[in-house]
Parts: structure tokens; C-alpha cells; sequence
């Protein structure tokens, strides 16, 4: 296979042109210049079922220690809130204790901590991801510190 670079209007005619769920770009233009699609479209759909099953597989959940143990945390390190649009939240800091979240005395998952204080602050949602609201003193969010550990250290199959 090969890469081509396209413009914006170009892309935006291809789109318009697919069948949505069914075509990859490539079956999209062999279709629109007349080309032989049955093979490609067999090649495409078992790449496509194959590409699906992968990206539905359920994610490793977000390990603190293994972010410690990778050199991403450190124990005792200080934490900061951070609200739905990814800005620090004043007042709120926690302490990284093993796998949980040390904060006025008590240890908390992520997530739990995350919704307790983000209703303090007003916040009504119960949807709470909490890698997505605690910090490192850089603002690097812990889902974004996670992301970069699964990414470098991807299991080969």
C-alpha cells in the first residue's frame, strides 16, 4: 500500500461520496473510477473486522504502582485536581499512597476522590474518570502519563 497527501476538498468529496460503515477511502475511489472492488473489498472487510476487534479490546486500567515502578510517579508525590476541561482546580491536592490517593487522612481511588471533590466544586456529572482528573505538578494529567506507558511499552505479539 501506499500514502498520498490530500486536500481538504478532496476529502471532503470522498466522504460525501462513501457508504459510511461499509468503505474504506481506498473502496470509495476504486468504486467512484470504476475499478475491480470485489477483491479489494473482501481484503478490506477482513482487515476492517480485524482492526474493530482490536480496538475493542478493553484497556489495561490505569496501575499507580506501575507508573512509580516506570519512573512516571513517585510515592508521595503531590497530585492536583484538574476539572472537566483539563485545568488545575485550586485547593485540591492529594498525595500518591501505593495504588490510592491520600487526601485529609484517607486513602481514595482515583475516580472516587475525583467525584467527591468535583461536586464540591459544583461539578453534577457522576461520570468521573479519575486518571483524567489528577495531575502531576506539570499538569500532565495520570491518563495521559498512562497513555505514554502503555505506548512505549507495548507487549509484542
Amino acid at each position: 500500500m501506499r500514502s498520498i497527501e490530500i486536500d481538504d476538498e478532496v476529502f471532503a468529496y470522498l466522504q460525501g461520496n462513501a457508504v459510511p460503515y461499509v468503505e474504506t477511502p481506498n473502496l470509495t475511489l476504486r468504486r467512484l473510477f470504476k475499478l475491480n472492488t470485489e477483491r479489494a473489498q473482501t481484503e478490506s472487510t477482513t482487515k476492517h473486522k480485524q482492526t474493530y476487534q482490536e480496538t475493542r479490546r478493553k484497556k489495561q486500567k490505569t496501575d499507580l504502582p506501575t507508573l512509580v515502578s516506570a519512573g512516571l510517579l513517585n510515592q508521595g508525590q503531590k497530585l492536583c485536581l484538574l476539572n472537566y476541561q483539563g485545568r488545575k482546580i485550586e485547593g485540591y491536592e492529594s498525595i500518591l499512597s501505593g495504588k490510592a490517593l491520600l487526601w485529609n487522612n484517607k486513602t481514595y481511588s482515583m475516580s472516587e476522590l475525583a467525584k467527591i471533590c468535583l461536586k464540591k466544586e459544583g461539578f453534577k456529572s457522576d461520570s468521573v474518570r479519575g486518571p483524567a482528573h489528577w495531575a502531576n505538578s506539570d499538569g500532565i494529567s495520570i491518563k495521559d502519563l498512562w497513555s505514554r506507558y502503555l505506548s512505549t511499552n507495548k507487549k509484542i505479539s
